[in-house]
């Protein structure tokens, strides 16, 4: 038997890897899920910012899912497509953060054959809200073309946050000198889960893990590549079938998943909230990037303002939101207690049989589900979907 999960170092050949965040293996394994007729699901981004899934069947959509999104996805009903496609017996590849894809495997109430499951190495997600807010202070009223997280023209290692106006101006900082970029590697503004997530670790219930292999020039520096270099976790036989069939158009070499951890802690270890977080978003209003200087490059009132901050934060508690039970038309479920038990993967929005459990934004960005308490019948399916609630194995 082999021993799971396999750890591979990894990039496409194709001259396409450029348009990736690393070694671009998951355009490969989309290509030949569509050449089989199948369906590929990923997050996109529009040019408001607003990252959502979708699904696509075409190779030239390929683009729009590639690359590395810092803002949490809206799911939306794709979960219903995903299980609609499946059951017409067409293959389907789904993209997204663990916590995204055990809520699919639990409103699956499990892993059919045809699906392939890929998660990824996952540091957080932000709010729309905080991207949305970011993007108008740098475009000043230009319209944006397109957005690019990790832009690869320096290079893999020294990539850059991108934005092309329509107008043909640009906007491109190193990833290193970006107020949005520091802030999201620092944890100011993570989804409150984020910093209790429970699907970290080297053995998970999708396919493949991928993330970038960061520290390969240490570790592995015959096999770097200035274009990126992809690390994929294999945990099962299904995903080395997968690698097998796309080891034509892919350069791999098996490495200790110790060599990855060393570099990219964030597939074992949960990102620490920073002390300044709720300060982040009380002082957001003023700006994003006024907000994040005002912690990293503070002025002398502002030095004064954060020490106060910090002396009085141990007096601060996570915010509870109870949902009470409906006592009127039977007992509505308590979807979570606080906002780190929710990881918004929309699983009991898909799942709800009768469409009462919508998606609102806290005054975060995030969105949170609320039920229609009037109109629950108390089945209490979306809290057997919760993934934070229920993790179903079925490998």
């Amino acid at each position: 038997m082999e021993n799971y999960p396999i750890c591979l170092a990894a990039y496409s050949t194709d001259k396409d890897r450029i348009k990736s965040s690393s070694g671009g293996i998951f355009a490969e394994i989309a290509k030949r899920v569509i050449d089989n007729s199948g369906i590929v699901v990923g997050a996109t981004i529009d040019t408001e910012g607003k990252v959502y899934h979708k699904y696509i069947t075409t190779k030239e959509e390929i683009y729009d899912l590639m690359g590395s999104k810092y803002v949490q996805s809206d799911v939306g009903m794709v979960y219903k497509s995903v299980k609609s496609f499946l059951k017409e017996g067409k293959q389907v590849l789904f993209c997204g953060t663990p916590c995204q894809a055990q809520g699919l495997i639990n409103y699956l109430r499990g892993k059919p054959d045809k699906l392939i499951l890929m998660d990824f190495i996952c540091h957080g997600v932000p709010s729309f809200k905080v991207f949305n807010t970011y993007l108008k202070e740098i475009s000043e009223g230009r319209e944006i073309d397109r957005i690019n997280f990790r832009d690869k023209e320096n290079g893999w290692l020294d990539y850059s946050f991108k934005v092309k106006y329509k107008n043909g101006d640009v906007f491109k900082t190193i990833f290193r000198d970006n107020n949005y970029m520091k802030g999201f590697i620092i944890n100011f503004f993570l989804r409150p889960s984020c910093y209790e997530c429970r699907f970290k670790g080297i053995n998970r219930n999708t396919d493949i893990t991928m993330g970038d292999f960061w520290g390969i020039e240490e570790e592995e520096p015959d096999f770097y590549d200035k274009n990126g270099v992809s690390v994929l976790l294999l945990h099962n036989e299904k995903a080395k079938q997968l690698i097998t069939d796309i080891s034509d158009v892919i350069v791999s070499k098996e490495i200790d998943v110790e060599e990855v951890i060393k570099h990219n802690p964030s597939l074992v270890k949960t990102s620490e909230k920073h002390i300044m977080h709720d300060l982040f978003f009380m002082t957001m209003r003023r700006g994003v990037n006024r907000a994040i200087e005002g912690i990293i490059k503070p002025n002398k009132l502002q030095k004064v303002r954060n020490k106060i901050y910090r002396g009085i934060y141990k007096l601060y508690s996570k915010t509870s939101l109870f949902q009470p039970k409906d006592k009127t038309t039977g007992k509505a479920p308590v979807l979570y207690t606080e906002k780190d038990k929710c990881c918004g993967c929309y699983a009991c929005v898909n799942t709800c049989p009768k469409g009462i459990i919508s998606m609102r934004e806290d005054q975060e960005g995030f969105m949170y589900p609320v039920i229609d308490k009037n109109l629950c019948v108390g089945c209490n399916s979306c809290i057997k979907v919760c993934p934070i609630n229920n993790s179903i194995n079925k490998n």
